[in-house]
């Protein structure tokens, strides 16, 4: 059947139309598919992530790097979010002979996980909130880490909570999305605030900060409820009462109240400076364990 087509000598060999055809055709296509398939997994991004989040010089790249170095590197404000794959041998340490520690290699099933760094400047947080919209089955848990010795001035404080307030409303409308399209319940994200730079004079302890953002995410959710109200809304309009954090009849605002609107909350208290992040890593352990 070959034997019908024109027949071509090419480096010593004899090549016939067909397989010269067949041969630019894959030499064409295979580059193009393999590029499509490469794309699409750099916009996918990670199957699973711990998504990373705060305001800004609250210590997030800091962390970030901390965990992928091993060691304190200083950082500038961040404007774009990075994604990092790390060991999950960084969250483990055994104590050494000389009273120092040192990270356990992985030896489970679980090898890696990723870490996605976003910035806190106010113009930029929407890569968080994004991150969670376009994701919200993919994030492991979130660490929202705060600078716990600024906190006793004002604006910090209300700049602090008001990013606060955006992202636990970002979790509630997906889990409340979530919600409808399962057949089961699902589970409520896990969100870690990690009060960063407790080693400092000014710094609040984390029972305390625990306290003051609560009172103070019940204090906005009142205020935002007084607009909606001011505003003409009614309780049949679902589009103003996903503003509102939690239960909608109610202005206080608890961790135990929010894990029924998808979030489970935890506050702990740390140091990257210090190289106190313990109960950070652990608590990201239990969330690779869950």
């Amino acid at each position: 059947m070959t034997d019908s087509f024109p027949q071509w000598e090419i480096l010593g060999l004899s090549v016939s139309l067909p397989i010269l055809l067949i041969s630019l055709i894959a030499v064409i296509l295979i580059p193009v598919v393999l590029s499509r398939i490469l794309a699409s997994k750099s916009q996918d991004g990670p199957s699973s992530f711990f998504l990373l989040a705060g305001p800004r010089d609250s210590g997030k790249t800091s962390f970030l790097l901390y965990l992928q170095e091993k060691t304190l590197i200083p950082t500038q404000t961040s404007t774009t979010s990075a994604t990092v794959k790390l060991p999950t041998g960084v969250l483990e340490q055994i104590k050494s002979e000389d009273g120092g520690s040192s990270a356990l290699e992985d030896t489970g099933s679980r090898h890696s996980f990723h870490l996605k760094d976003t910035p806190g400047h106010p113009k930029l947080r929407s890569q968080a909130l994004t991150a969670i919209n376009l994701a919200p089955k993919s994030c492991i848990g979130i660490i929202y880490m705060l600078d716990s010795a600024v906190l006793s001035s004002q604006p910090r404080l209300t700049d602090t909570v008001e990013y606060l307030y955006e992202l636990l409303l970002v979790i509630q409308k997906q889990f409340a999305s979530l919600s409808e399209s399962a057949a089961t319940s699902p589970d409520p994200i896990p969100l870690l605030i990690a009060c960063n730079k407790n080693d400092l004079f000014t710094a609040l302890p984390s029972a305390k900060i625990s306290n003051l953002l609560q009172i103070e995410l019940g204090r906005m959710k009142e205020t935002k409820r007084k607009g909606l109200l001011n505003a003409g809304a009614g309780e049949e309009d679902d589009e103003d009462l996903d503003r509102v954090l939690g239960d909608e009849n109610s202005d206080h605002v608890t961790w135990e109240g929010l894990r029924e609107f998808g979030v489970e909350i935890s506050v702990q208290s740390g140091s990257i400076k210090s190289i106190a992040a313990e109960s950070w890593k652990s608590w990201m352990s239990s969330c690779l364990d869950a």
